[in-house]
């Protein structure tokens, strides 16, 4: 019998500090999230710093951090926090949608945030992205988010990074190539794509815990979309992949670009052949405490209640491990599931990958 891995720490932790979001995305329904309801049961601001520092005491150095939310500069403290995280030597990163963030450049530009990933999802078409965001005029926002941000940064000579993230959409398939060009163009540090998901998996977590991943199915619709992409997708991720090669900054491994293609082919293959890696590497506490290792299950525990250790290690975690052998969900196609490397493939899996590819391009 094949000897358990011994576990070890985790190295990527995400703090969503809110559920609290301006926009409507058409990929999320965090946005229902009621903020008079939500904002009474919101970790303070002492409370995330302890749970940093209990984290670097617990971690040591080397570990990934990132504020996300919803739209975590909904919080004002989250400047206040990003000190704290420096002065213990936690390099800072953090996500946002760019929509309301124009009174805070300044803060932004001098703060220890050291990545910024703005979303984006079209270049040439502003409707495409106003639409997909479900606000009119976030296109405009996030544009002057980059460019602004990029400016002070170079003016001040800052280790901020800018990154582009976009969800690949029926609607902005036209616009994945214009992308890359944009950043390679204007000296944007890169830009990564994702693939959409069920909506309901972003889900605002003070009213949903968690999917039931052990009989999820798909919905009907989301299926057709993919099944509606695959031929114009398939294309669209070859020539990432060329882009890729030539040089152009994206953060999509090789083995998740090829992964995709089989993917818009055929959703199913990746349950059996892509391994979740859901709690061996990845920490994430919600807004109001819960440590999740899986943003699709319940919480393992609650770090007002225990360390985060004790959390890591507790009878839930090990629970939750044992349940990404059976789920059935198709998340694990994330960009929080790959690594540079072969890690999550195996060895039939990229036969398939290629078998299927030479049918799908025709024997070439």
């Amino acid at each position: 019998m094949e000897k358990e891995k011994e576990l070890g720490k985790p190295q990527q932790i995400t703090f969503d500090i809110t559920d609290r979001c301006q926009l409507k995305c058409v990929t999320c329904s965090k946005w229902k999230t009621v903020a008079s309801e939500v904002m009474p049961s919101e970790l303070t601001t002492q409370e995330w710093k302890k749970i940093l520092s209990d984290l670097k005491n617990w971690l040591g150095e080397g570990f990934w951090f990132c504020f996300s939310g919803g739209e975590p500069f909904l919080r004002p403290d989250i400047f206040e926090l990003a000190e704290h995280a420096h002065s213990l030597g936690i390099k800072v990163a953090s996500m946002t949608n760019g929509f309301s963030i124009q009174h805070l450049y300044e803060k932004i530009a001098d703060s220890p945030i050291e990545s910024l990933n703005l979303s984006l999802n079209a270049i040439n078409n502003p409707l495409i992205h106003d639409t997909s965001r479900g606000r009119e005029g976030s296109y405009e926002k996030t544009l002057d988010a980059i460019f602004t941000l990029k400016k002070m940064r170079d003016e001040r000579h800052k280790p901020l990074g800018i990154n582009i993230a976009t969800i690949m959409l029926p609607e902005n398939l036209d616009e994945i190539i214009p992308l890359v060009e944009f950043v390679t163009k204007n000296k944007i540090n890169g830009i990564m794509f994702q693939l959409m998901d069920d909506k309901e998996s972003f889900h605002g977590y003070f009213y949903q815990k968690s999917c039931t991943t052990s009989t999820y199915k798909m919905p009907k619709e989301l299926r057709q979309k993919y099944k509606e992409m695959e031929k114009k997708a398939t294309e669209v991720v070859n020539r990432l992949i060329e882009m890729k090669q030539a040089g152009h900054s994206i953060y999509n491994s090789y083995e998740q670009l090829e992964a995709m293609k089989i993917f818009f082919n055929n959703p199913d293959d990746i349950l059996q052949n892509i391994k979740c890696d859901v709690g061996s590497t990845n920490y994430a506490i919600d807004p109001y405490g819960n440590v999740r290792l899986c943003f699709n299950m319940l919480p393992v525990g609650n770090i007002k209640e225990n360390s985060p250790e004790e959390i890591w290690e507790n009878e839930n975690s090990q629970k939750c491990r044992e349940m990404t052998k059976t789920c059935k969900m198709y998340c694990r196609m994330l960009n929080c599931n790959f690594k540079h490397n072969f890690a999550n493939f195996n060895k039939t899996f990229m036969q398939k990958c290629i078998n299927k590819l030479k049918k799908i391009c025709g024997g070439k």
